[in-house]
C-alpha cells in the first residue's frame, strides 16, 4: 500500500513542477458537470465544472483534474471492519505524505460536515525546484466507510482551486 502512494505523491509532484505557469483573472467557477457515481460506496461525487474526470489511484472512486493548473481532487474510501480502524487507513494515509518529505502546516482543523459528522482538515506543503504543491486532506468516517477527500494544488492556484476543492467536498451525496 504504502508504495503505489509514494509513487502516486512523486507523479502528481512532478506533474505540477511541469505545469506551465498560469495566471488567470477569472472568476472561480463553482458549477458542476455530471456527478460521478459509485454503487458499491453509495456516493455521488460532484465534479467541478471545466474539470476532467481522470485515473491513476485504482483505490479512488473518483480523480479529477482541472486541465489548466493540473491541480488535482481526489475521493478516496475504504470500508472498516470496525471503526477504530479508520485511525490506522488515515494515520497511513499521513504518514505517507510526511515521509515522502511533505510538511505539515499546522495542526489538524476539525470540521462540521453532513449534520452531526465531524471532519479534519490537515494541509502539507512540499517545495521543489522552487514550486510548492499544497495539499489539503480531509478525513471523515461515515457510517463503515473511512474517507479521504485530498486536493494538490500549487501554492499560487490555491486561491482559485481551493473553493472548487470546498464544493467538493461539500457537494458529496451519500445514498
Amino acid at each position: 500500500m504504502h508504495k503505489p502512494l509514494t509513487h502516486r505523491f512523486l507523479a502528481l509532484v512532478l506533474a505540477a513542477l511541469m505545469a506551465p505557469a498560469f495566471v488567470t483573472t477569472a472568476p472561480t467557477v463553482l458549477a458542476q458537470d455530471d456527478p460521478v457515481t459509485s454503487e458499491e460506496y453509495a456516493v455521488e461525487v460532484p465534479k467541478p465544472a471545466g474539470w476532467e474526470q481522470t485515473s491513476g489511484n485504482e483505490k479512488a472512486v473518483a480523480v479529477f483534474t482541472e486541465p489548466q493548473t493540473q491541480s488535482q481532487i481526489e475521493i478516496v474510501p475504504t470500508k472498516l471492519m470496525t471503526p477504530d480502524v479508520a485511525e490506522v487507513f488515515f494515520n497511513t494515509f499521513h504518514k505517507t505524505l510526511t515521509e515522502s518529505t511533505f510538511e505539515r502546516i499546522g495542526e489538524p482543523e476539525v470540521k462540521e460536515l453532513y449534520g452531526d459528522k465531524t471532519a479534519k482538515e490537515t494541509i502539507y506543503r512540499f517545495t521543489h525546484s522552487g514550486v510548492t504543491l499544497k495539499v489539503r486532506v480531509i478525513s471523515f468516517i461515515r457510517g463503515t466507510t473511512a474517507w479521504l477527500v485530498v486536493g494538490y494544488m500549487q501554492d499560487k492556484e490555491e486561491e482559485k482551486i481551493k473553493p472548487q476543492f470546498d464544493s467538493v467536498v461539500k457537494g458529496l451525496v451519500f445514498k
